[in-house]
């Protein structure tokens, strides 16, 4: 981790750690909740989730490689961290961060990672596909060949 990094946790966790000692040592109060509504909430936690993913990519690839080196399995190609998407139509709509790994040339197109659920009778499966874009319309949408996921982080929306 980069010191700014171990800053940035140790604030938060400095912070989580303060307001769990405040939260026991006061009285009990009414809770309120601030609803977003159902598809306009989902869009503002996609994009901020999005966005986070985006500011801290170096980071977090930093990270993954980390725990992959510790474990023995670090690939000898670039890795880089981009947006992940599952679009819920049967499973739940998730959003996060995908490492992709392969040669410096195709890993550099990467833009964003797209995933979907093939279901032949009894059998499932899910398609990671790495993508040279952002956009979800039909007709710009290309997967960047000779590149895999090494790893992926979703939050289910």
């Amino acid at each position: 981790m980069t010191p700014r990094t171990r800053k940035i946790a140790a604030f938060l966790m400095a912070t989580m750690l303060g307001l769990a000692i405040l939260n026991f040592a006061t009285a009990p109060r009414t809770a309120y909740a601030f609803n977003l509504g159902g598809a306009l909430g989902d869009l503002i936690k996609i994009g901020g989730i999005a966005l986070i993913v985006q500011q801290f990519d170096d980071e977090i690839n930093d990270g993954i490689n980390g725990i992959m080196q510790k474990n023995g399995v670090m690939p000898q190609a670039k890795t880089k961290v981009v947006p992940i998407i599952r679009l819920g139509f049967r499973d739940s709509t998730a959003v996060g961060a995908a490492q992709v790994v392969g040669p410096a040339s195709q890993v550099d197109k990467v833009r964003a990672v797209g995933e979907g659920t093939i279901r032949i009778g009894g059998l499932q499966g899910r398609i990671l596909i790495p993508l040279s874009t952002k956009k979800s319309e039909s007709s710009t949408v290309k997967g960047v060949g000779g590149v895999g996921v090494s790893a992926n982080i979703k939050i289910k929306i």
